[in-house]
């Protein structure tokens, strides 16, 4: 039987964490499209406290039960690299909208500055 994987405090490590030699936390998961993934933190739990001269951020543990919740949830964590547009095309294609409301919709995403252009006559 293998030995557990512990940090430098003899804290046992959960699957997918492991501890760098710069003593940052790190948890590596594959995403649910398919992606290998890590994210880190200067903290294992909540209540550790952060390094001096390190910004504070949540700790590793809170960051993967967010990323256990958003994976319950089917949600991508970086947004899917979906454009505003691209989302609202494909949110529901059942669903029977206007061409004038597409239009509208294409124009609002199209700009910049978040108003509608005038059209010519009209």
């Amino acid at each position: 039987m293998s030995e557990k994987r512990r940090d430098h405090k003899g804290r046992i490590l959960r699957d997918g964490e492991s501890q760098r030699a710069d003593l940052k936390y790190r948890f590596a998961y594959t995403d649910i499209s398919g992606k290998r993934k890590e994210v880190t933190s200067w903290r294992l739990d909540d209540a550790d406290p952060t390094p001096a001269n390190k910004r504070k951020g949540p700790s590793l543990r809170e960051m993967e039960r967010q990323i256990e919740k958003d994976r319950y949830n089917h949600i991508l964590s970086n947004g899917g690299e979906y454009t505003v547009l691209s989302l609202a095309e494909n949110t529901s294609p059942s669903k029977q909208v206007s061409e004038s409301t597409l239009r509208q919709d294409t124009r609002l995403c199209s700009t910049s500055s978040g108003t509608i252009p005038s059209e010519a006559g009209g």
